[in-house]
Order: structure tokens, then C-alpha cells, then sequence
């Protein structure tokens, strides 16, 4: 499963889909053979991830980086030279701006924006965060987690995100919740997660298939992660498994899908 569909097609559980992430990875270490200095890139445009700071004024209790945290103190000089080395070699990549807490320090993701855009193909970029302060001219998009732990007003263009378990996780859910923020277009329900599960109920993309009020998009299984998105009443949504025990526990050698800049400028991949 190496491409995109326009349709879900009929899934039983999940191991339908860890096969297919299976089959996705063996054929991209069979495949991709360029080599930068990190390693063999799994895919053509790399995902960065640039954990600003470790720093959070929440505690939700499901954050996946609580679980497993980023190396070292903030360096916030030293991220920025990683980044733009980075770049060097991806500069098509696509930029995730997150944490922690992100817009504790506003005027470094200025600063990584600035260095993204002048050092890159500008191809796109998103900062992740529960809304701490979004009073800044940022240029990003702005992904805004929404729970029961932090829920700050959506701002105008911003994608309202938010995890869910598995029994929430039904399409009944996700259409009330889309319908309680009737200003808000955008939608990324992700499943909730972590270091060690890899059993997941995939129910809802047999809901999603079945309903004759969705329109389905796009469905697509990577290396270790799932999603798909759909419209709803002039609403767009996308719902994201990402499996960190397949992308920890898999044998990739030098291959990876993710760069990981940490907070104190250390360069990784594969969350690992």
C-alpha cells in the first residue's frame, strides 16, 4: 500500500492494516537508495519535526511526548543551525513546528519560520499547539488541540484537533463534534496512542465507507502510519493513526521517514 486511494477499501481489523504498513515499508528499503548524511530516506518529502522545548503549562495525561520525551535543554541557536542543515539536503520538506508548548517562545518559531522559508522550497509548514499564545503574526498553520484539558477558542483558519480513544473514535462522535464548532472547517481527530500498543479498533473506516453523507478523499497506510479524509456537510476532516510501536520496533537500518531536531539541536529520525 504505497499510494494514495480515493476510497476506504473493506478493512476487517487491524491487522489488515499493519500488513499493509508492512508491505509499505519492505518496499521502500527495496526502493529508495539515495542516501543523505542521516541515512536512506524512506520517502521523497520528509516530515521535520522540530521539537521546540520540552516545556508545557498542561498535563494532559495521553501526550505521547510526556511518554517519551526529547533530549536535552532548550538551545534554541542550535536548532536553528540544525534546521537549516536540514534543509540543505530536504529542501522540499514539510515543517511540524510543536512540543511541548510551542508559542512558550513566539519569537523563536518566528525565527525557525523565517529560516524555513528563506532555506526551503516552502512547501508547508504547521505549528501544533493548545492555543498558549497565538497573538503573534505567525505564518504557519496553526494545528489547535482541543480535549477535555485544554479547549481555547479556535481562531480564524486553524485546524481543531483532538485525540481520541478507540471508543470514541465512531463516526457518530466525530459529526457532533464537528457540529458543536460550527465556525470551524477543519478537523484531525487522532487516535490515541503509545510507546507500546499496536492493536487498534479500526471501526470507523468501515463507518466512513458506508455512509452515503461522507465523501471520502483521500486513504492512505505508510511505513507506520495510517489516515484518511473525508467531507461532511462542507466540513473536511482527517483521522491519523500513527503506530509508534511499528515505527520503533521495526528493523528500517538506515532508512527513515521523520527528522526529529530536539530541543537542544540534536538530529534524529524515526523517533527513535
Amino acid at each position: 500500500m504505497s499510494s494514495k486511494l480515493p476510497f476506504i477499501p473493506s478493512i476487517s481489523d487491524y491487522s489488515d492494516i499493519r500488513k499493509m504498513m508492512e508491505e509499505d515499508l519492505a518496499y521502500r528499503k527495496r526502493e529508495r537508495k539515495f542516501k543523505t548524511s542521516l541515512g536512506r530516506p524512506l520517502y521523497y518529502r520528509i516530515n521535520i519535526q522540530i521539537i521546540t522545548t520540552q516545556e508545557c503549562p498542561y498535563s494532559c495525561p495521553f501526550c505521547i511526548e510526556r511518554m517519551n520525551p526529547m533530549s536535552g535543554n532548550n538551545n534554541f541557536p542550535e536548532q536553528l543551525r540544525s534546521l537549516e542543515k536540514v534543509l540543505e539536503e530536504h529542501p522540499s520538506a514539510r515543517l511540524t513546528i510543536t512540543g511541548g508548548e510551542p508559542t512558550l517562545y513566539p519569537e523563536h518559531i518566528m525565527d525557525i519560520e523565517k529560516m524555513y522559508i528563506s532555506k526551503s522550497e516552502n512547501t508547508f509548514s504547521s505549528i501544533n499547539t493548545a492555543g498558549y499564545n497565538l497573538s503573534f503574526p505567525y505564518k504557519s498553520k496553526i494545528n489547535l488541540s482541543y480535549n477535555d484539558f485544554v479547549h481555547e477558542s479556535p481562531v480564524e483558519g486553524c485546524t481543531l484537533q483532538t485525540v481520541l480513544p478507540d471508543q470514541s473514535m465512531r463516526l457518530e462522535y466525530l459529526k457532533k463534534f464537528m457540529e458543536q464548532h460550527a465556525s470551524v472547517e477543519r478537523f484531525s481527530f487522532r487516535y490515541l496512542s503509545d510507546l507500546i500498543r499496536h492493536d487498534y479498533d479500526i471501526s470507523i473506516l468501515n463507518e466512513l465507507r458506508s455512509d452515503p453523507e461522507i465523501e471520502v478523499c483521500t486513504f492512505r497506510v505508510g511505513d507506520f502510519f495510517m489516515y484518511v479524509t473525508f467531507n461532511w456537510k462542507g466540513k473536511h476532516a482527517r483521522i491519523t493513526l500513527g503506530d509508534m510501536y511499528q515505527q520503533r520496533s521495526n528493523d528500517d537500518e538506515d532508512g527513515y521517514s521523520n527528522i526529529i531536531i530536539h530541543p537542544d539541536g540534536r538530529v534524529g529520525v524515526n523517533w527513535k
